[in-house]
């Protein structure tokens, strides 16, 4: 009993706070709707006596801009974005050198606000700039060009040259190749030759102690250094014999008859 009793004493409270919750929304509602029939007309009026219409319009229209830009960009990166001149009017002591205004110039075109005949170089400047291009590029065109075509001569005769020097060489390596042969054949006959002789005077001093000897042995070596030494003496002779035979036969010559 006393739930059912509580129960519906909170459903008549509940229905109590909602009519009240709803008076006032209701009374909410129609000052907020007086206020703007008031200021409706106070604007209208002061809209239709101002003589730029135009101007309240663009301003109108900048603040709908302004709140519909959402991105949080600087209003510099902003312009940027929709192609725009990043600002209208300096803001620092950049932007007010000739260099920055080339490039907005460039950039912008006259959109920039930037006037090209001020951008032209001066008197002072176009003559540094001669002079500079005077040490820098001492030459004409014809001159250059000429230089230019006598280095092409100069590469082209040393390539041709090196090419007929390769295919000389290559047509000379089959005769290098055997005059290579006929060296390495040649030392290895006058090795064979030096080896016979040193052989052949070993032998002739084993014969000379009648007797098979160590080669190692002291005797040995001082009796086949002599050897060597006879022969040395014996080869000088001979040499010096054929060469003066030779001069006497040419002084035979020489003779008159």
């Amino acid at each position: 009993m006393n739930l059912s009793m509580n129960f519906g004493k909170l459903i008549s409270r509940s229905s109590v706070i909602r009519k009240s919750y709803l008076k006032l929304i209701n009374s909410n509602c129609r000052l907020l709707s007086k206020a703007s029939e008031e200021k409706a007309p106070s604007e209208l009026y002061s809209v239709r006596g101002d003589d730029n219409l135009k101007a309240y319009l663009e301003e109108k229209e900048a603040e709908i801009e302004a709140k519909r830009n959402k991105s949080m960009l600087r209003p510099q990166h902003h312009n940027i974005l929709h192609g725009k001149v990043p600002y209208n009017e300096p803001v620092c002591d950049i932007h007010s050198s000739l260099r920055y205004k080339k490039r907005m110039f460039g950039r912008y075109g006259y959109e920039s606000g930037v006037n090209p005949g001020a951008l032209w170089p001066s008197t002072e400047e176009i003559e540094e700039r001669m002079e500079y291009e005077k040490v820098a590029y001492p030459y004409t065109i014809p001159e250059m060009w000429e230089k230019v075509r006598q280095r092409r001569e100069e590469e082209e005769k040393t390539i041709s040259e090196r090419q007929a020097k390769l295919a000389y060489n290559v047509k000379k390596l089959d005769q290098w190749k055997k005059e290579i042969a006929d060296r390495a054949a040649k030392k290895l006959q006058t090795a064979a030759a030096a080896k016979a002789k040193k052989d052949a005077l070993i032998e002739e001093v084993r014969r000379h102690f009648g007797f098979k000897v160590d080669p190692r042995d002291e005797k040995f070596k001082e009796m086949l250094l002599q050897k060597e030494r006879d022969q040395k003496k014996k080869l000088k002779a001979e040499r010096a014999k054929a060469k003066q035979e030779k001069l006497l036969s040419s002084l035979e010559k020489e003779e008159p008859r």
